[in-house]
């Protein structure tokens, strides 16, 4: 039997099903990989009706344990935290692993050379409809979750993903920039591949895709370069200000530009949406930089009284 080098963590959080198709893809005989080589370990989110029972019954060779429910950061911390492997894997339970997957990161990672490994993402069923959800990463350099190698022992040094991110947005962006900061050393590998295929959604779930853009006000802070908390608040809805309209004018351009690009219906459909709903999301968003600029402080001076 192989030595355990990968731990495959998969967040979850009452979604039974296309946890079911994930788990599936990564059954042991299933994969390239021996399956000595690796384990998974799903960590759920949800309370009461969770997918243990579910994975005793058709799973029982994966691990299932319960989530902290702080938000996808704090879960693949969670599952992180029982990884025994040199390796952690993380991907979501929305994705499908290819049979190559595990054994393309056993690949890259054999010169040992490398701390981070980024695996390719794709679309299998993308089709031109802005009710459908998935991404995909066919060139790297973006460092989505869903597809993602790091030593262990990189992980715990960085501290593993910040925990003030309490939903699925720029976490993974927020990762990658203390990962790069250290001086890490990173490879992008195609041939580590996932598919994530499109989920359904409504209008709810497009607001709140929308609304998302608050974690940008956080993720500014804490990669500091565009907002400072050493500036007043004043200061910087003043530069988040300026900064949203040039970026709103940026996409808007790209976009006007790529009429004639595969998907433009969807794409019109988003270019209008974000017009018709920029006086809403500009001063939502201006009220999170206030915001966000008090909680760190706040959380910095007692950080700060709690060592003295």
């Amino acid at each position: 039997m192989s030595a355990l080098q990968f731990s495959i963590v998969i967040p979850t959080c009452r979604r039974e099903d296309l946890l079911a198709r994930c788990l599936e893809s990564l059954r042991p005989g299933g994969q390239l990989a021996e399956s000595g080589s690796y384990e998974v370990i799903v960590t759920d989110d949800a309370q009461g009706q969770t997918a243990e029972a579910m994975m005793r019954a058709q799973f029982p060779w994966a691990k299932w344990v319960q989530g902290p429910s702080r938000g996808p950061a704090a879960n693949r911390n969670n599952g992180a935290h029982h990884a025994t492997g040199e390796w952690i894997c993380f991907t979501d339970d929305d994705c499908i692993a290819s049979k190559e997957w595990i054994a393309a990161f056993r690949n890259a990672s054999s010169d040992g050379s490398i701390d981070l490994i980024e695996g390719q993402t794709t679309i299998p069923d993308e089709t031109d409809n802005p009710f459908q959800h998935a991404v995909s990463n066919t060139e790297g350099g973006v460092y989505w979750s869903c597809n993602l190698a790091i030593r262990r022992e990189r992980f715990l040094a960085l501290g593993g993903f910040d925990e003030d991110f309490l939903e699925a947005a720029s976490e993974d962006m927020e990762f990658a920039h203390r990962f790069h900061a250290r001086h890490f050393r990173s490879k992008f590998y195609p041939e580590a591949l996932v598919y994530h295929p499109v989920r359904s959604i409504d209008w709810r779930s497009i607001w709140k895709r929308l609304f998302m853009i608050r974690w940008m006000a956080l993720y500014g802070y804490k990669v500091n370069e565009d907002l400072h908390l050493s500036d007043s608040a004043a200061m910087n809805i003043l530069r988040a200000f300026k900064g949203i309209i040039l970026n709103h004018l940026r996409v808007s351009w790209h976009d006007f530009q790529r009429w004639d690009a595969p998907y433009w219906r969807s794409r019109l459909f988003w270019f209008l949406l974000r017009w018709v709903t920029f006086p809403i999301i500009l001063p939502y968003y201006l009220y999170w930089v206030y915001e966000f600029h008090g909680q760190l402080n706040a959380k910095q001076r007692h950080g700060a009284g709690a060592q003295v």
